[in-house]
Protein backbone atom coordinates (compact mmCIF):
# COMPACT_ATOMS: atom_id res chain seq x y z
CA UNK A 1 0.00 0.00 0.00
CA UNK A 2 1.23 3.51 -0.87
CA UNK A 3 1.94 5.60 2.21
CA UNK A 4 1.11 9.29 2.60
CA UNK A 5 4.82 10.12 2.46
CA UNK A 6 5.21 8.24 -0.81
CA UNK A 7 2.20 10.04 -2.25
CA UNK A 8 3.58 13.43 -1.26
CA UNK A 9 6.98 12.65 -2.76
CA UNK A 10 7.11 14.55 -6.04
CA UNK A 11 3.87 16.41 -5.41
CA UNK A 12 3.98 19.78 -7.17
CA UNK A 13 1.11 21.94 -5.92
CA UNK A 14 1.98 22.30 -2.25
CA UNK A 15 1.44 25.23 0.17
CA UNK A 16 5.16 25.92 -0.01
CA UNK A 17 4.97 26.34 -3.79
CA UNK A 18 2.04 28.70 -3.33
CA UNK A 19 4.05 30.86 -0.96
CA UNK A 20 7.03 30.92 -3.31
CA UNK A 21 4.68 31.83 -6.19
CA UNK A 22 3.26 34.70 -4.13
CA UNK A 23 6.75 36.05 -3.40
CA UNK A 24 7.66 35.68 -7.04
CA UNK A 25 4.55 37.55 -8.16
CA UNK A 26 5.43 40.42 -5.84
CA UNK A 27 8.88 40.58 -7.38
CA UNK A 28 7.39 40.40 -10.88
CA UNK A 29 5.09 43.31 -10.04
CA UNK A 30 8.19 45.42 -9.34
CA UNK A 31 9.74 44.18 -12.57
CA UNK A 32 6.58 45.13 -14.48
CA UNK A 33 6.64 48.59 -12.91
CA UNK A 34 10.19 49.17 -14.14
CA UNK A 35 9.14 48.09 -17.63
CA UNK A 36 6.21 50.48 -17.55
CA UNK A 37 8.21 53.50 -16.37
CA UNK A 38 11.48 52.93 -18.23
CA UNK A 39 11.38 55.20 -21.28
CA UNK A 40 11.76 53.55 -24.66
CA UNK A 41 14.54 54.70 -26.94
CA UNK A 42 11.92 55.74 -29.47
CA UNK A 43 10.47 58.21 -26.93
CA UNK A 44 13.60 60.32 -27.21
CA UNK A 45 12.96 63.99 -28.15
CA UNK A 46 15.25 63.41 -31.14
CA UNK A 47 12.63 61.14 -32.70
CA UNK A 48 9.19 62.55 -31.81
CA UNK A 49 7.56 61.25 -35.00
CA UNK A 50 7.46 57.60 -33.92
CA UNK A 51 4.20 56.25 -32.49
CA UNK A 52 4.43 54.59 -29.08
CA UNK A 53 2.04 52.23 -27.34
CA UNK A 54 0.96 53.63 -23.98
CA UNK A 55 -1.74 53.25 -21.35
CA UNK A 56 -3.76 50.04 -21.06
CA UNK A 57 -2.34 48.42 -24.17
CA UNK A 58 1.19 48.91 -22.88
CA UNK A 59 0.32 47.35 -19.54
CA UNK A 60 -1.38 44.42 -21.30
CA UNK A 61 1.76 43.84 -23.37
CA UNK A 62 3.96 44.00 -20.27
CA UNK A 63 1.78 41.55 -18.34
CA UNK A 64 1.73 39.16 -21.30
CA UNK A 65 5.51 39.10 -21.53
CA UNK A 66 6.16 39.02 -17.77
CA UNK A 67 3.80 36.04 -17.46
CA UNK A 68 6.53 33.92 -19.05
CA UNK A 69 8.69 34.42 -15.95
CA UNK A 70 6.01 32.73 -13.86
CA UNK A 71 5.05 30.05 -16.42
CA UNK A 72 8.54 28.83 -17.35
CA UNK A 73 9.82 28.20 -13.77
CA UNK A 74 6.67 26.16 -13.11
CA UNK A 75 7.31 24.24 -16.34
CA UNK A 76 10.91 23.64 -15.23
CA UNK A 77 9.70 22.17 -11.94
CA UNK A 78 7.14 19.94 -13.65
CA UNK A 79 9.57 18.74 -16.33
CA UNK A 80 12.29 18.05 -13.78
CA UNK A 81 10.04 15.89 -11.63
CA UNK A 82 8.05 14.41 -14.50
CA UNK A 83 11.03 13.36 -16.63
CA UNK A 84 12.75 11.95 -13.54
CA UNK A 85 9.67 9.90 -12.68
CA UNK A 86 9.49 8.63 -16.26
CA UNK A 87 13.01 7.26 -15.90
CA UNK A 88 14.90 9.62 -18.18
CA UNK A 89 18.63 9.97 -17.45
CA UNK A 90 20.00 12.99 -15.64
CA UNK A 91 21.65 14.26 -18.82
CA UNK A 92 18.37 14.69 -20.64
CA UNK A 93 16.64 16.12 -17.59
CA UNK A 94 19.39 18.73 -17.35
CA UNK A 95 19.05 19.50 -21.08
CA UNK A 96 15.34 20.19 -20.65
CA UNK A 97 16.05 22.46 -17.68
CA UNK A 98 18.70 24.38 -19.60
CA UNK A 99 16.40 24.68 -22.61
CA UNK A 100 13.57 26.11 -20.53
CA UNK A 101 16.02 28.50 -18.85
CA UNK A 102 17.15 29.68 -22.30
CA UNK A 103 13.54 30.51 -23.13
CA UNK A 104 13.60 33.03 -20.28
CA UNK A 105 16.85 34.50 -21.62
CA UNK A 106 15.15 34.79 -24.99
CA UNK A 107 12.10 36.49 -23.51
CA UNK A 108 14.29 38.91 -21.55
CA UNK A 109 16.00 39.90 -24.80
CA UNK A 110 12.61 40.27 -26.48
CA UNK A 111 11.40 42.58 -23.73
CA UNK A 112 14.51 44.74 -24.12
CA UNK A 113 13.88 44.85 -27.86
CA UNK A 114 10.27 45.96 -27.35
CA UNK A 115 11.30 48.65 -24.86
CA UNK A 116 13.60 50.15 -27.50
CA UNK A 117 10.55 50.24 -29.79
CA UNK A 118 8.45 51.73 -26.95
CA UNK A 119 6.34 48.58 -27.36
CA UNK A 120 5.23 49.32 -30.94
CA UNK A 121 6.15 46.10 -32.74
CA UNK A 122 8.18 46.53 -35.90
CA UNK A 123 10.04 43.73 -37.66
CA UNK A 124 13.50 45.26 -37.58
CA UNK A 125 17.10 44.09 -37.13
CA UNK A 126 18.69 44.74 -33.74
CA UNK A 127 21.06 42.90 -31.43
CA UNK A 128 18.27 42.28 -28.92
CA UNK A 129 16.05 40.89 -31.66
CA UNK A 130 18.82 38.55 -32.75
CA UNK A 131 19.41 37.43 -29.16
CA UNK A 132 15.70 36.65 -28.90
CA UNK A 133 15.75 34.31 -31.89
CA UNK A 134 19.17 32.84 -31.11
CA UNK A 135 18.28 31.81 -27.58
CA UNK A 136 14.80 30.68 -28.62
CA UNK A 137 16.17 28.29 -31.23
CA UNK A 138 18.81 27.08 -28.75
CA UNK A 139 16.11 26.62 -26.10
CA UNK A 140 13.88 24.45 -28.29
CA UNK A 141 16.87 22.40 -29.44
CA UNK A 142 17.93 21.72 -25.85
CA UNK A 143 14.36 21.10 -24.78
CA UNK A 144 13.87 18.52 -27.52
CA UNK A 145 17.16 16.86 -26.55
CA UNK A 146 15.79 16.64 -23.02
CA UNK A 147 13.07 14.26 -24.19
CA UNK A 148 15.36 11.50 -25.46
CA UNK A 149 16.13 8.37 -23.48
CA UNK A 150 19.30 7.47 -25.37
CA UNK A 151 22.02 9.23 -27.32
CA UNK A 152 22.20 7.70 -30.80
CA UNK A 153 23.73 8.53 -34.15
CA UNK A 154 20.42 10.05 -35.23
CA UNK A 155 20.12 12.29 -32.18
CA UNK A 156 23.71 13.45 -32.67
CA UNK A 157 23.03 14.14 -36.35
CA UNK A 158 19.94 16.17 -35.51
CA UNK A 159 21.92 18.22 -32.99
CA UNK A 160 24.54 18.95 -35.66
CA UNK A 161 21.79 20.10 -38.05
CA UNK A 162 20.47 22.42 -35.35
CA UNK A 163 23.96 23.82 -34.72
CA UNK A 164 24.59 24.43 -38.42
CA UNK A 165 21.18 26.05 -38.76
CA UNK A 166 22.09 28.47 -35.97
CA UNK A 167 25.34 29.26 -37.74
CA UNK A 168 23.51 29.95 -41.03
CA UNK A 169 20.99 32.16 -39.27
CA UNK A 170 23.81 34.08 -37.61
CA UNK A 171 25.48 34.72 -40.97
CA UNK A 172 22.29 35.79 -42.75
CA UNK A 173 21.02 38.12 -40.02
CA UNK A 174 23.57 40.95 -40.54
CA UNK A 175 23.10 40.61 -44.29
CA UNK A 176 19.40 41.22 -43.78
CA UNK A 177 20.25 44.25 -41.70
CA UNK A 178 22.50 45.68 -44.41
CA UNK A 179 19.87 45.09 -47.09
CA UNK A 180 16.99 46.12 -44.80
CA UNK A 181 15.19 43.02 -46.06
CA UNK A 182 13.04 41.00 -43.61
CA UNK A 183 13.05 37.98 -45.95
CA UNK A 184 16.50 37.21 -44.51
CA UNK A 185 14.62 36.17 -41.37
CA UNK A 186 12.79 33.37 -43.20
CA UNK A 187 15.54 30.82 -42.33
CA UNK A 188 14.92 31.68 -38.67
CA UNK A 189 11.25 30.74 -39.00
CA UNK A 190 12.13 27.57 -40.92
CA UNK A 191 14.66 26.56 -38.25
CA UNK A 192 12.18 27.22 -35.44
CA UNK A 193 9.56 25.11 -37.22
CA UNK A 194 12.06 22.27 -37.78
CA UNK A 195 13.22 22.28 -34.18
CA UNK A 196 9.65 22.37 -32.92
CA UNK A 197 8.70 19.46 -35.18
CA UNK A 198 11.47 17.38 -33.58
CA UNK A 199 10.36 18.56 -30.12
CA UNK A 200 6.78 17.48 -30.81
CA UNK A 201 7.77 14.09 -32.24
CA UNK A 202 9.98 13.30 -29.26
CA UNK A 203 7.28 14.50 -26.91
CA UNK A 204 4.84 12.06 -28.50
CA UNK A 205 7.34 9.21 -28.33
CA UNK A 206 7.81 9.87 -24.64
CA UNK A 207 4.24 10.57 -23.55
CA UNK A 208 2.29 8.51 -26.11
CA UNK A 209 -0.48 11.11 -25.96
CA UNK A 210 -2.10 12.38 -29.19
CA UNK A 211 -2.90 15.69 -27.51
CA UNK A 212 0.74 16.68 -27.99
CA UNK A 213 -0.39 17.88 -31.44
CA UNK A 214 -1.94 20.92 -29.74
CA UNK A 215 1.54 22.12 -28.75
CA UNK A 216 2.69 22.94 -32.32
CA UNK A 217 -0.83 24.01 -33.30
CA UNK A 218 -0.62 26.84 -30.79
CA UNK A 219 3.12 27.45 -30.49
CA UNK A 220 3.70 27.43 -34.26
CA UNK A 221 0.35 27.67 -36.08
CA UNK A 222 -1.51 30.21 -33.96
CA UNK A 223 1.73 32.03 -33.20
CA UNK A 224 2.71 32.55 -36.85
CA UNK A 225 -0.89 33.38 -37.82
CA UNK A 226 -0.87 36.36 -35.48
CA UNK A 227 2.64 37.31 -36.62
CA UNK A 228 1.25 37.39 -40.18
CA UNK A 229 -1.65 39.59 -39.07
CA UNK A 230 0.79 41.77 -37.16
CA UNK A 231 2.94 42.29 -40.24
CA UNK A 232 -0.10 42.90 -42.44
CA UNK A 233 -2.24 45.13 -40.22
CA UNK A 234 0.20 46.32 -37.54
CA UNK A 235 0.97 49.51 -39.42
CA UNK A 236 4.14 51.57 -39.40
CA UNK A 237 5.08 53.61 -36.31
CA UNK A 238 6.23 56.52 -38.47
CA UNK A 239 3.83 56.84 -41.39
CA UNK A 240 0.83 54.62 -40.61
CA UNK A 241 0.47 53.87 -36.88
CA UNK A 242 -2.15 51.25 -36.04
CA UNK A 243 -1.82 51.10 -32.28
CA UNK A 244 -4.86 48.91 -31.54
CA UNK A 245 -4.14 46.26 -34.16
CA UNK A 246 -0.42 46.30 -33.37
CA UNK A 247 -0.93 45.78 -29.65
CA UNK A 248 -3.79 43.29 -30.00
CA UNK A 249 -2.07 40.95 -32.47
CA UNK A 250 1.18 41.25 -30.53
CA UNK A 251 -0.56 40.14 -27.33
CA UNK A 252 -2.39 37.28 -29.04
CA UNK A 253 0.81 36.13 -30.75
CA UNK A 254 2.50 35.67 -27.36
CA UNK A 255 -0.43 34.72 -25.14
CA UNK A 256 -2.49 32.59 -27.53
CA UNK A 257 0.55 31.09 -29.23
CA UNK A 258 3.76 30.55 -27.31
CA UNK A 259 2.41 30.60 -23.76
CA UNK A 260 -0.59 28.35 -24.44
CA UNK A 261 1.71 25.86 -26.19
CA UNK A 262 4.12 25.74 -23.26
CA UNK A 263 1.22 25.43 -20.80
CA UNK A 264 -0.27 22.48 -22.73
CA UNK A 265 3.08 20.68 -22.91
CA UNK A 266 3.64 21.24 -19.20
CA UNK A 267 0.19 19.88 -18.36
CA UNK A 268 0.75 16.76 -20.47
CA UNK A 269 4.06 16.03 -18.71
CA UNK A 270 2.41 16.65 -15.34
CA UNK A 271 -0.46 14.28 -16.20
CA UNK A 272 1.79 11.49 -17.47
CA UNK A 273 4.86 11.84 -15.29
CA UNK A 274 3.48 13.07 -11.98
CA UNK A 275 -0.31 12.96 -11.56
CA UNK A 276 -0.64 9.40 -12.90
CA UNK A 277 1.94 8.21 -10.33
CA UNK A 278 0.39 10.02 -7.38
CA UNK A 279 -3.09 8.47 -7.53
Amino acid sequence: MTTVQEKNFGKIFTPNLGFIALCFLIALAGFAYILATLPGVAESPTDPSRACITGGWKWALIITHVLNFALIPLAMRVFYQGLTNLGLPFRTVFASQLGLAFIMVSIASEIGWHVTQCWYYQNDFTMLNFMFYFFLISAFALWSDGLTRETTTITNLINIVFAISLLVVSILYPLGYQADNPTFKVPIYITLTLVFAVLTYRGYQLLQDWRIIFVPIFSVGVNLAFVFLLDKYGGDPYIDPQVTFNALFHILHDLGGTEVGVAIFTWLVYSKGIKALLY
